[in-house]
């Protein structure tokens, strides 16, 4: 059965069975400076077709399997995910959600999205 596609402003926390179509816009590691400098994982925004804008997350014992596909700039599926609140303190966007990437989360690279995304977002 295939996922249903929603907006961003459609997800709710807890796991998500639906998928949605977003441009990854930017991608950066998370390291911990009361640690050394220590790596946690890797932060990114991603963008849907409405303009929303949401922080996700991949913790560092699931980025051998991602992190070779992030290309910023590119549209992807994401589907299998987990939606959580967000660290208030920490927030990248107006979103008081937060997407973190599960082992069952798929994160494929799509050549023609369903509706035209917009290449960059301001707040």
């Amino acid at each position: 059965m295939a996922n249903v596609l929603v907006l961003l402003s459609d997800l709710q926390s807890g796991r998500s069975s639906s998928a949605v179509e977003v441009r990854l816009l930017r991608f950066w590691e998370a390291r911990n400076v009361r640690r050394s400098g220590e790596l946690m994982g890797v932060d990114m925004l991603l963008l849907d077709s409405q303009s929303t804008m949401i922080p996700a997350t991949v913790n560092v014992n699931r980025l051998a399997t991602h992190l070779t596909n992030l290309e910023e700039g590119s549209v992807y599926s994401l589907t299998g995910f987990e939606v959580t609140r967000c660290n208030q303190n920490y927030r990248l966007s107006d979103s008081s959600l937060l997407i973190r990437f599960t082992d069952s989360t798929s994160f494929k690279k799509v050549t023609e999205p369903a509706v035209p995304i917009p290449l960059e977002s301001f707040r």
